[in-house]
């Protein structure tokens, strides 16, 4: 969890924003309370994607699939305006580690902790299809590990059943997609199926099924008809995940099915479910949204309710000049970043009026930020010919440099790469967006330029 950043929300709707979750490609969820001090989770939509029919309709189909699922299996819905000029939801904060956290900061599940995964998972995916919805999406980012059970998160690409009978374009999050999402065609619930297979297999091994290179060494290809699930001791947990994902959706099993034979051989281990340094960072994390990070002092934010920004065209931005940049900000709500300072002030000794000198330049900023659902591979930025290249960057990531004093033209360019994602940028002048842009390639790496120039 992290303090609030500058042009973060005071509140969204009924609910006081006050600490930041994370941040993705679509948007950031906030740590919230409503008006009787309950804990919430807070999506909200990236204010620059907000017009942005197809990201609207992803966000639409958020909140059906919640609606109609119920809470008990999945983040339970508290309220939502999917049509405001910013769409958002409240969830109720789930103290929880995604099962991709886990698995990457403490170690690879023993088959104790994945048997109760497995059964609670199944029993997720029973109340989803029971609900007519398939997810699609099903991978350890989007699993929540609990103290009382795992949830399922993220219906952004889910669909009804009876909408997804025909060929579709491939969509899903490699390494964990099934044959016929990887293939285009038809799908439907089987294909959750398949990516439970897929992720139960990553808890086991820390390795993506069909991921390339560290730490996505590939484990199998997908044209075996029962794949070897290398690295599984447990026998029965090998068969278990190879019947999931068989290569052929009618030869999977169902739901149902899973959750019936799970229950079979599936026992309570005690006081929890969970290995004991998974179960410490969810308590530490419960703690953690009773005391948020501090917000820093930044100045007044702004409520999601306000009208949208006026929208301008790059050209008429980069040409405009600073100057004109910061009139435009002025007129359309932008907060003025300054730090606040409540100690009282001593009376001034009055000096001897000085001398007419020349008004100090004016400071001015670029900023370059970065949010998205994977890591860079690498970015690198230049400014006015000097260029900077970092490795590995985890996002969220900003970087702030100071353009000149005096007046004359600075240049810019970003160039970065990433693996198979989501990954939006923003480059910002004294605050004010210049230009953004959202880059993702399903099942390839992917990689992005943008350069300009502004006036000082």
């Amino acid at each position: 969890m992290q303090a609030l950043e500058f042009g973060d929300p005071a509140s969204v709707g009924r609910f006081q924003v006050l600490a930041r979750i994370g941040a993705g490609g679509m948007g950031t969820v906030y740590l919230g309370r409503s008006p009787a001090g309950r804990s919430v989770a807070v999506k909200v939509v990236h204010p620059v994607l907000a017009a942005d029919p197809e990201i609207r309709d992803r966000f639409r189909r958020e909140v059906w699939a919640a609606q109609a699922i119920g809470g008990a299996f999945t983040a339970p819905l508290v309220d939502t305006d999917p049509d405001a000029a910013v769409p958002w939801l409240v969830t109720e904060f789930l103290p929880a580690v995604s099962l991709r956290d886990a698995v990457r900061d403490f170690g690879v599940l023993p088959p104790t902790a994945v048997w109760p995964l497995a059964a609670g998972l199944g029993e997720a995916l029973v109340a989803i299809h029971a609900a007519g919805v398939a997810h699609l999406d099903l991978k350890p980012s989007n699993v929540l590990l609990t103290a009382d059970g795992p949830r399922v998160i993220d219906f952004g690409i889910s669909r009804p059943s009876g909408e997804i009978s025909g060929p579709t374009l491939p969509a899903g999050s490699p390494g964990f997609m099934s044959p016929e999402q990887v293939g285009g065609r038809a799908l439907g619930p089987a294909s959750d199926v398949f990516s439970l297979g897929s992720t139960l297999a990553y808890a086991c091994t820390a390795m993506e099924p069909f991921g390339e290179g560290p730490p996505h060494v590939k484990m199998f290809r997908i044209d075996h008809e029962v794949p070897p699930l290398v690295g599984i001791a447990d026998e029965n947990l090998r068969i278990f995940l190879a019947n999931c994902m068989i290569r052929e959706p009618a030869g999977r099993p169902t739901a149902v099915q899973l959750t019936s034979y799970l229950a079979s051989v599936t026992r309570s281990s005690g006081s929890s479910w969970l290995p004991p340094a998974v179960v410490t960072e969810i308590d530490r994390r419960a703690s953690e949204a009773q005391n948020p990070p501090v917000e820093r002092a930044i100045g007044p934010r702004m409520a999601v309710e306000m009208p949208p920004r006026r929208r301008m065209s790059r050209r008429a931005l980069l040409f405009g000049g600073i100057g004109g940049a910061v009139v435009l900000a002025a007129g359309i709500g932008v907060p003025t970043l300054y730090a606040l300072d409540t100690k009282p002030k001593p009376a001034p000794t009055p000096k001897p009026t000085p001398k007419p000198t020349a008004s100090p330049a004016a400071v001015h900023t670029l900023e370059f930020y970065f949010t998205g659902n994977v890591a860079l591979t690498s970015v690198t930025y230049t400014v006015n010919g000097q260029a900077m290249t970092l490795k590995n960057v985890r996002l969220p990531w900003r970087q702030v440099v100071k353009l000149p004093s005096g007046k004359g033209k600075n240049t810019w360019q970003l160039t970065y790469g990433f693996p198979p994602g989501e990954i939006q940028h923003r480059v910002l002048v004294d605050g004010f967006q210049v230009t953004t842009g959202v880059d993702g390639v399903s099942g390839q790496q992917g990689s992005g330029k943008d350069s300009g120039y502004t006036y000082t």
